[in-house]
C-alpha cells in the first residue's frame, strides 16, 4: 500500500505505559528481519515510565545496508500512535514531519488540520479489536499485534505469516491463535483515515 523506498526506513512508536509499544518495537525488528531485510533495531527509550505515561519507541530496518547509527528517530517515515491522546502533546505532534505515514488506533478519521502537508493517515480500531477478541492484559487492551498486523498491511513490509513466525517464536504455540486472530483482524480493517 504505502511502502517507503530508502536504504534505513524509521519507524516512532508512541504509547502510553502498559499498550505494549516497547514491545511492538522489537516485534516489528524480528518481523523484518524474518522477512529479509539485511539489519534491524529496536531503541526503547526507557526512563521513569509509569502506567499512563508516555512512552516512546524506534525501530529501524535496513533491506540492504548495516544500520551504523542507535540514536533515536527524529524524522520518522511511519509513525505508529497507540493513543490518539497523545496528538494533543505538542513534542509529539511536532514530530509529525511532511510525507510521514501515521497509522493510529481510532475507529474515526484523525483531524488532519493540524498535520503538513503529505501526510498519510491509516486508521485502525486496535483498541476495538482487543476488547472484542478479549486480548487484554491487567491494565488494558494489548495493543501490539495489532498495530503490528496493521502496519505489515500498510507498509507491505512483512506479511501474516511472516508474523505467526515471530509470534509463535516470541509467545509459543499456546498463545499464537489468540495473537494471529487480532493481528489478523487489523490486517484486514485497515483503512486511509
Amino acid at each position: 500500500m504505502e511502502k517507503v523506498e530508502k536504504d534505513i526506513v524509521e519507524i516512532t512508536f508512541h504509547g502510553r505505559g502498559g499498550q505494549t509499544s516497547v514491545t511492538g518495537s522489537q516485534l516489528l525488528a524480528e518481523c523484518a528481519y524474518e522477512e529479509g531485510f539485511k539489519d534491524t533495531i529496536a531503541i526503547p527509550i526507557i526512563g521513569a515510565e509509569r502506567r499512563g505515561a508516555p512512552i516512546l519507541a524506534f525501530t529501524k530496518i535496513s533491506k540492504d545496508k548495516p544500520i551504523r547509527t542507535y540514536d533515536s528517530v527524529k524524522d520518522p517515515d511511519y509513525m505508529l500512535i497507540f493513543d490518539i491522546s497523545l496528538l494533543d502533546i505538542p513534542r509529539v505532534l511536532a514530530t509529525i514531519k511532511e510525507g510521514v505515514i501515521i497509522i493510529a488506533d481510532s475507529v474515526a478519521p484523525l483531524d488532519k488540520s493540524k498535520f503538513p502537508d503529505n501526510v498519510k493517515v491509516f486508521i485502525v480500531d486496535a483498541t476495538g479489536i482487543c476488547i472484542k477478541r478479549s486480548f487484554m492484559h491487567s491494565s488494558g487492551p494489548i495493543l501490539n499485534i495489532p498495530m503490528l498486523g496493521a502496519f505489515g498491511k500498510v507498509s507491505g513490509y512483512f506479511g501474516l505469516e511472516v508474523m505467526e513466525k515471530v509470534l509463535k517464536k516470541n509467545f509459543g504455540e499456546a498463545k499464537l491463535e489468540k495473537n494471529m486472530n487480532v493481528a489478523k483482524d487489523a490486517y484486514e480493517s485497515v483503512k486511509e483515515g
